[in-house]
């Protein structure tokens, strides 16, 4: 039993890592751009299909496609925003975020035009598991990795805001734009920077997520929920609150499905059973109050 619960742990843990990657991107763009970004899902999925591209396709090792594709899909996320949000970033924020519904729909049809429906695997190299801990715990390389990454791009992410001046620079603009821009703080900069990190995030998170899983044009449309889920869980402008909010999502799903509590045909409910809940008894989230900017 205690072995089953450890590797139910670990399989959260990765979850949760891939989880809280994509909601640090949600969590920077709403900090600063003050709207949620639908299509970030989307950029999960693209992130996965460039690996699959260079990777299975082109022939490049894996850390250059990797690297590789991380650097493309923060290109694409510099393009939406110059090209798509920009132009509305002083308009009403139900306009921005028509336009990322609108994205998202139009990225899924992109996918689909060039990869088309069919379920592809991002990679032809097969992977063993490895046992941790005295075979307590099954974890294939890809997952170690994730989880590795993960902590230091979030560990990274928060030394970035916290201790560069671009970093603080853009809490800045967070915390009240009108002020920021008296004191020079250029918001096109500031917004430059988190769509450029967050789209950088959603690829590594989309790379290792197409280790997990299948590629197919709606994979990142059910990590995308989890993470707004997490932002909201943790408190919606919290770095903090969707890194832990993304960790708790992850663990609840893996140990309540793993241990029987809940069958594995609503595993995709658990983060809407946790979210509603939360919004019952603690609508600010765990981290503080409703729509605050972006915080520590």
């Amino acid at each position: 039993m205690s072995e089953l619960v450890a590797q139910l742990i670990w399989n959260g843990l990765v979850t949760g890592a891939l989880i809280a990657l994509v909601a640090l991107g949600l969590t920077l763009i709403y900090g600063v751009a003050g709207f949620i970004q639908f299509a970030h899902g989307e950029i999960v999925a693209l992130g996965a299909y460039s690996f699959m591209v260079l990777h299975k396709l082109v022939g490049w090792e894996i850390v250059p496609s990797a690297i590789a594709a991380v650097i493309s899909i923060i290109f694409v996320g510099l393009i939406l925003e110059r090209f798509f949000f920009r132009p509305v970033r002083d308009e009403d924020p139900m306009v921005p975020l028509v336009i990322s519904i609108g994205l998202s729909i139009g990225l899924q049809a992109v996918i689909l035009i060039f990869f088309g429906p069919n379920i592809l695997t991002i990679s032809k190299k097969t992977f063993h598991s490895l046992s941790l801990f005295g075979g307590k715990i099954l974890a294939t390389p890809s997952q170690i990795w994730a989880v590795v990454l993960a902590i230091i791009l979030m560990g990274g992410t928060i030394l970035f805001l916290h201790k560069t001046k671009i970093g603080k620079a853009l809490r800045a603009v967070a915390s009240n734009r009108d002020i920021a821009e008296v004191f020079g703080i250029h918001v096109n900069t500031a917004m430059r920077w988190i769509f450029g990190v967050g789209a950088g995030l959603a690829a590594v998170a989309g790379i290792f997520l197409g280790f997990e899983q299948n590629l197919e044009p709606m994979m990142g449309v059910m990590i995308a929920v989890k993470a707004f889920s997490a932002v909201i869980l943790g408190a919606v402008g919290s770095v903090r609150g969707a890194i832990i909010g993304a960790f708790l999502i992850g663990l609840s799903e893996s140990l309540l499905v793993g241990l029987g509590i809940i069958p594995s045909g609503f595993t995709a409910a658990i983060p809407f059973i946790i979210l509603i809940g939360m919004l019952l008894l603690k609508p600010e989230g765990l981290f503080g109050k409703r729509f605050t900017a972006l915080r520590q």
